[in-house]
């Protein structure tokens, strides 16, 4: 087992004791070397990820990290800007301009996002950072442009929280259905999702069992790699439901974890016409490494639903591989990955792309990192263009 590598014998070095090691071996970086410094390691947070993802110029990130001298003070330094650009949208709204309060309710939810995105799971600033990305982000949907409709996917008894967005002036246009990653949200999502909006696509963003607002510590379920296709299925069916939409032309969009949930999808479900992966992997199995972050596996319990990151461990050896599925997956699949990526090493991408039962293109950023982040202007226009590329070649088919 990976955990007794790590504890070498140890047998009194629990779970706590590892997280508490991890976070104090932060704390001291940050101390020592300054947030801004440490987060361009993409070690512990990826900078470029908050830089495309918070609708924020580098310039705020800076001024964030700035504050943060310690690891404690990381939600707070997040929350300053958060507040700022949230009371600059009301005042924007009291007055009328509603574009201006649009744009700053999304920083501010968002920024809310990234600042709980690496607090302790038992911290309170993180339930309160996830209330608010949302409280926020559904403030901003009826301002943006196009606007943006909340939306309830019904799934096994209860629902799942969507955003629908539908590019103007398009008569039922095809639809992407985008899926989140392990710490990303259905929010985090908002700037790709704009890349299909600006080429005349619909997107309908969720979080899924486990994700967001359905995950565990917000009265949710835990996220089943093996049966989360449904909740995909269940989607799907609630886009045919509707008359605004092309319900045949279905695109399965994920990033990173969610990049393998939506090649499972499209394994499952062959409504599914189209299907790209974000940095998503072939087997989980494979990124099980000593060196695994202690915060890493926080994630993977509470987002399983397990007690012990042993138990996450043994899970994900059970159920965390593509082998058997991505042979089913028949549709066009994209694969966009980074060959610096430090998560998901490039050989899951060449498992992906020899058993992928359809036609494989793959665009590998030599540079990149994990979701290609640190190449986004680039990286995310080709993606969509591909996109549109495929539904155009399925129309004349």
């Amino acid at each position: 087992m990976v955990f007794s590598s790590i504890v070498k014998g140890k047998a009194d070095l629990n779970d706590e004791i590892l997280s508490e090691n991890f976070y104090h071996t932060v704390n001291l970086f940050i101390q020592l070397l300054g947030a801004e410094q440490v987060s361009k390691t993409d070690m512990f947070f990826r900078i470029s990820r908050a830089a495309i993802g918070s609708y924020v110029d580098y310039s705020e990130i800076q001024r964030i990290l700035a504050r943060i001298t310690s690891f404690d003070r990381w939600y707070d330094a997040w929350k300053t800007s958060a507040v700022r650009f949230s009371e600059i949208a009301e005042a924007a709204e009291a007055a009328g301009h509603l574009v201006t309060a649009g744009e700053n309710y999304l920083r501010a939810g968002l920024l809310y996002h990234f600042g709980q995105l690496f607090t302790r799971p038992e911290d309170a600033n993180r339930s309160e950072g996830q209330r608010k990305r949302v409280f926020y982000y559904r403030k901003a949907c009826p301002y943006l442009n196009p606007p943006i409709e909340p939306v309830d996917i019904l799934f096994e008894g209860y629902t799942l929280p969507a955003y629908l967005c539908l590019p103007t002036g398009v008569k039922t246009p095809p639809i992407v259905l985008m899926i989140p990653g392990a710490n990303s949200v259905k929010e985090e999502l908002h700037h790709w999702g704009q890349k299909f909006i600006e080429r005349g696509l619909a997107t309908l963003v969720f979080d899924g069992p486990g994700q967001g607002e359905r995950s565990l510590r917000n009265g949710g379920v835990p996220l089943h790699l093996e049966t989360f296709h449904h909740s995909v299925s269940a989607a799907l069916d609630y886009l045919e439901n509707r008359t605004d939409v092309d319900a045949k032309r279905r695109v399965c969009w994920g990033q990173s974890t969610g990049g393998q949930l939506a090649m499972r999808a499209a394994a499952h479900d062959h409504r599914i016409k189209l299907a790209v992966s974000l940095g998503g992997g072939y087997d989980f199995r494979l990124e099980i490494k000593p060196t695994t972050p202690a915060d890493v596996w926080e994630e993977a319990r509470d987002l399983y639903g397990l007690s012990s990151f042993i138990e996450a461990e043994a899970y994900v050896k059970q159920y965390g591989s593509m082998q058997g599925i991505i042979e089913k997956v028949r549709c066009p699949l994209l694969i966009v990955h980074g060959g610096r990526d430090n998560i998901v090493a490039m050989e899951e991408v060449e498992k992906l792309k020899k058993e992928a039962g359809g036609p494989v293109t793959t665009s590998i950023y030599e540079d990149g990192n994990h979701s290609v982040c640190n190449r986004n202007l680039e990286m995310s226009a080709a993606m969509a263009d591909w996109v549109v590329d495929q539904l155009v070649a399925l129309d004349k088919s």
